[in-house]
C-alpha cells in the first residue's frame, strides 16, 4: 500500500504545472533529411535527447513543416523509439512533408519510467 502511494504521489507531483514547465530544456532534438534515393519516400530522421534526471518512454514528437516562407505547411506526430535513459538518445523518422523546406520539431509529452540513480 506504501508503494501504491509513493507512486501516486511522485505522479502527482510530476504532472503539475510546475513541473512541465521545467521539461522544455531536458530534451534536445536534432534531424536531417535521409540520403536521396535511401527510401522511395523521402523522410527525415532524427534523434531526441534525454537530458532529464529520468528515464523516459512513449516520447512524442510534434513535427511541423515549414515552407520557403516560414509559414506551417503541415503536422504530424512521431514517436521515438523504446525507453530513453537519462544522458542517451533515441532516433524517430518520419516521412518529409510536401512543400516542407525546414521543420520545427520538439517534444510533446513523455511518460517516466524511472529515476536515474546516477542524477
Amino acid at each position: 500500500m506504501r508503494i501504491h502511494l509513493a507512486l501516486a504521489l511522485a505522479l502527482l507531483a510530476l504532472s503539475s504545472p510546475t513541473w512541465a514547465a521545467d521539461w522544455d530544456g531536458w530534451f534536445h532534438v536534432s534531424w536531417e533529411p535521409e540520403p536521396e534515393g535511401k527510401t522511395p519516400t523521402p523522410r527525415i530522421e532524427g534523434f531526441v535527447r534525454n537530458d532529464s534526471p529520468y528515464r523516459v518512454t512513449d516520447v512524442q514528437l510534434e513535427v511541423e513543416g515549414l515552407g520557403a516562407d516560414k509559414r506551417s505547411v503541415g503536422r504530424r506526430v512521431v514517436w521515438a523509439l523504446g525507453d530513453i535513459e537519462s544522458g542517451r538518445q533515441s532516433s524517430f523518422v518520419i516521412e518529409a512533408m510536401p512543400g516542407a523546406v525546414t521543420y520545427r520539431i520538439s517534444v510533446s509529452a513523455f511518460d517516466v519510467v524511472s529515476t536515474d540513480p546516477t542524477h
